[in-house]
């Protein structure tokens, strides 16, 4: 017999080895972790060992979709939560709800999961509902929650409460409403090591009280920020390392500018609800970023039919242009006058970028945009390694 055959006889045998479950009940449950509760549950017809398996994972993943009812999909979030056992703990808990009768459910699974060490806490909520389902108060005194991602609900009265997330590192909110923005900071000021912050199209009940201009506590271990539609003081999130702004409040642009003195990525929307010197602000950005080094701006309101903005070189560069930016990205480009000025701005003062990318608006037609490439071509470059790319 050759010992090719034998070989080959060998890997068909081994091929009907069940190796997954030779491996220990520990890293199947640490498997099923990262899968919907509802697929992981399925994996209980495998064996007598999988039966109950699946009620020991850490994590919760409910989703209405494939329920045919409201009531059904309910009955079985409940019952898979007090089949499991009592003493086990819930790291992470996500839950998506298409119905908005669910005030008193969403309450008892807050207070469930609360009791059992929960870590990664994501509620995702129907949009009809934002404004009649409240976040029980609770939640933000939870010393173990590390992430919170919340869509489409309202939070509770809170001025009252004793708020304090020492553990919070994630923070998304994502059409929630406040009482008041004062709510708002107090919230924000009780995640001492908070570093990932998203706020978008979430509002105040009530607006902004005559307290709004005050100054603000820096979040100290802030790394990442995202502000859209929304009003965060830019003096909370000045210690970020990556920094998103996005059609934000008046008030982000009257406020004066602090440095940002780690910034590194910014990605702005210069995108005003009211008029506004954008330019201008936008300079201030670069003037108090010494470290950025990609910048992306997306430029999608053309404010120069209504008014006429003037350009100003400023009289000294800033420090980022003249050793720190590698890459500027200009998306939605009309190629105004305006558009022209600071990107040539950029190009002739930034003396280490490597690519000016530029996506030009779809309006333009093939002529129009022939002419602006022949243009910034034409631009004296301040780096000898920059590259322009233009569709």
């Amino acid at each position: 017999m050759s010992s090719s055959s034998h070989k080959k006889r060998r890997l068909r045998k081994s091929s009907k080895v069940d190796r997954i479950s030779d491996l220990p009940d520990s890293i199947l449950c640490h498997i099923l972790y990262f899968l919907p509760t509802k697929l992981a549950a399925t994996t209980s017809v495998l064996s007598k060992r999988w039966k109950r398996l699946w009620l020991s994972v850490l994590s919760l993943d409910f989703d209405p979709s494939g329920f045919k009812t409201s009531d059904l999909f309910l009955h079985v979030v409940y019952s898979t939560m007090y089949r499991r056992e009592i003493t086990l703990p819930i790291h992470s808990f996500r839950f998506k709800s298409r119905s908005c009768r669910i005030q008193k459910d969403v309450n008892q699974f807050v207070y469930h999961v609360l009791q059992r060490g929960i870590q990664n806490l994501y509620l995702n909520l129907s949009k009809s509902c934002r404004y009649l389902i409240k976040l029980p108060a609770t939640i933000f005194s939870c010393r173990t929650l590390k992430v919170l991602r919340l869509r489409n609900l309202t939070v509770g009265d809170i001025s009252q409460v004793d708020l304090y997330l020492p553990s919070l590192q994630t923070l998304h909110l994502h059409k929630v409403d406040f009482g008041s923005h004062e709510q708002l900071m107090k919230l924000l000021l009780s995640c001492p090591i908070l570093e990932d912050l998203e706020t978008t199209k979430s509002c105040f009940m009530f607006g902004l009280s005559n307290r709004f201009l005050v100054d603000f506590i820096t979040l100290p271990n802030i790394i990442k920020a995202r502000i859209s539609e929304f009003f965060v003081p830019l003096s909370m999130v000045c210690k970020a390392e990556n920094l998103r702004i996005e059609k934000v409040w008046m008030f982000t642009y009257c406020m004066q500018l602090p440095m940002f003195e780690s910034l590194i990525h910014l990605e702005l929307s210069l995108n005003f609800k009211i008029w506004y010197p954008r330019w201008e602000w936008l300079l201030g950005m670069l003037k108090h970023s010494p470290k950025l080094q990609n910048l992306t701006i997306q430029d999608n309101k053309a404010i120069e039919e209504a008014i006429d903005e003037c350009w100003k070189d400023p009289p000294i560069v800033p420090e980022c242009l003249s050793s720190q930016l590698k890459t500027c990205h200009i998306r939605v480009y009309k190629g105004t006058k305006y558009d022209l000025e600071f990107t040539k701005y950029i190009m002739e003062n930034s003396k280490v970028l490597e690519t000016m990318t530029i996506n030009s608006t779809r309006s333009l037609d093939m002529n129009v945009k022939y002419q602006l490439l022949m243009k910034l071509s034409s631009y004296t470059r301040g780096s000898t390694t920059c590259k322009l790319l233009f569709d």
